[in-house]
């Protein structure tokens, strides 16, 4: 078999003897790559979507992209004066040549236009090594006398397919002839709201009781049983927590397994707790990915959106590499994936618009502190129509349950001017329009004058008298005394 060098630790030797062969590598493109993030840090999120650490082949070179992998997921940038310090934390300062090193590099590079292009010369040579690797495992089977030719076979098989997984196809040009291939019916895991490969968004403001429900849905999903009302197709479920801990998790999911089945018995769901994951990090995203296929996932809960980033949820130039991470977790896992969110102060999803234009499902959630209702309503669905139920929540000893119950609809937040109309009609009975502008103490008599006019299209108050009669002299009165 044909002997290989092993990754150099500094420089490559001047001189290679006949019998070895040089394993694919470009020093001159990694130079370029990193040299690219020095002098524009911009477009380190950028590489790190073609890039992983293991991709270098020079040593050295992997220990800068740890570098700036360790400063990215601290949040802090990546420059002259943070690098070095890092490499030095790291014990790696000296033996990468030191800041004359880097100065040598950045010298080299006039401009970082070309970054991706550098990268993808990197690429190229470690899918060349991917292959190379599994190819010599099959080789070195079938160099050993004893083991039988299954066994070669069945190596050489499993070697190829590793290779093959290594290799990312950035993308694959489709003709028209497969566009004109019949589409694959939707595969719903939640009648006509959650469907397959998809990313939904459930939102609600603190005490909603979004987590339980949320859980809850895994938890019925995963047993096959309905979420409500709504029809569920069985698969095995993975819930992300980055908010409530081990002990939380152990508690409300037990007592969703119970009120979901009503047995003690085991079913397909599974929690990863406070591990730290951060979908802007390639690493991590990886990481998440070989996870759910791994545990074979059909259905995969992330909570919350806020604990699954490094960068800030408003800003779109953060929150879009995150949401691009879910697209490709879908796309590679074929699960589908919901993410729990906060609201804003005004009620509407916090954070960037990207968190409302990227997800395939937008379903909001509201419900009062000390209320067991909870309405829901979706307020995106690119493959149904948009709806809105209501359930009902109950904790019963040692289970927790959603049941489907009529849509409890939020009564309207009134203003000052509002409420000042309503108290005067309360205290003074019928009045003139002059009378309750007159006496309006809370807001401007113009204030009440609107408000009235407000609270007769929703026919809290009514008018008493003709209504072709002057409108200065038009008496209202409250519809429902109490």
């Amino acid at each position: 078999m044909t002997k290989t060098k092993e990754p150099e630790q500094e420089e490559p030797p001047q001189e290679i003897e006949s019998n070895l062969v040089v394993i694919p590598h470009n020093r001159e493109a990694e130079e370029a790559v990193v040299g690219s993030v020095l002098i524009d840090p911009a477009c380190w999120k950028r590489l790190t979507a073609i890039l992983k650490n293991q991709d270098f082949y020079i040593v050295k070179h992997r220990w800068i992209w740890q570098a700036f992998e360790h400063l990215a997921e601290k949040g802090e940038p990546l420059d002259f004066i943070t690098v070095p310090s890092e490499l030095t934390k790291m014990g790696r300062l000296k033996e990468i040549g030191g800041d004359a090193y880097l100065t040598k590099i950045i010298d080299h590079i006039p401009s970082s236009l070309n970054a991706e292009s550098y990268a993808g010369l990197v690429k190229k040579d470690a899918d060349k090594r991917s292959i190379i690797e599994a190819i010599n495992e099959a080789a070195n089977i079938a160099y050993d006398q004893k083991k039988p030719i299954e066994d070669v076979i069945s190596c050489l098989s499993v070697a190829t397919k590793k290779a093959i997984g290594n290799l990312q196809e950035r993308y694959v040009v489709r003709d028209s002839v497969y566009m004109l291939e019949p589409v694959k019916p939707e595969k719903y895991l939640v009648e006509g709201l959650i469907y397959e490969k998809s990313i939904t968004v459930l939102y609600g403001d603190g005490g909603t009781k979004k987590t339980w429900a949320g859980l809850y849905l895994g938890a019925c999903v995963a047993s096959g049983n309905p979420w409500g009302d709504l029809v569920t197709t069985k698969t095995k479920v993975l819930y992300i927590d980055e908010e409530m801990g081990d002990s939380e998790m152990h508690q409300r999911g037990q007592w969703c397994i119970k009120g979901a089945t009503l047995t003690n018995d085991p079913i397909d769901l599974k929690y990863v707790s406070l591990a730290g994951f951060h979908l802007d990090n390639p690493h991590d995203e990886e990481i998440l990915t070989n996870e759910i296929l791994a545990q074979g996932a059909g259905l995969v809960i992330f909570d919350a959106l806020a604990d699954l980033m490094l960068g800030d949820e408003n800003s779109k130039q953060d929150t879009q590499p995150v949401f691009n991470a879910l697209r490709r977790i879908v796309e590679k896992t074929g699960a589908a994936i919901v993410v729990i969110h906060h609201t804003n102060k005004t009620g509407g999803q916090r954070g960037s618009s990207v968190i409302k234009d990227a997800p395939d499902i937008m379903c909001k959630i509201e419900s009062d502190r000390n209320s067991n209702f909870i309405n829901f309503e979706t307020e995106k669905n690119r493959k149904s129509k948009c709806v809105k139920w209501s359930m009902f929540a109950t904790w019963a000893e040692d289970r927790f349950y959603l049941s489907h119950t009529e849509r409890q609809e939020k009564p309207k937040q009134l203003g000052k001017a509002e409420e000042y109309v309503i108290r005067y009609l309360t205290d003074h009975g019928a009045s003139e329009l002059k009378i309750i502008m007159g006496g309006a103490d809370t807001c401007s008599p113009e204030g009440a004058r609107q408000a009235v006019y407000a609270l007769a299209r929703t026919n809290t108050i009514h008018r008493t008298n003709p209504s072709d009669s002057d409108k200065v002299h038009a008496i209202y009165d409250l519809t429902n005394k109490e």
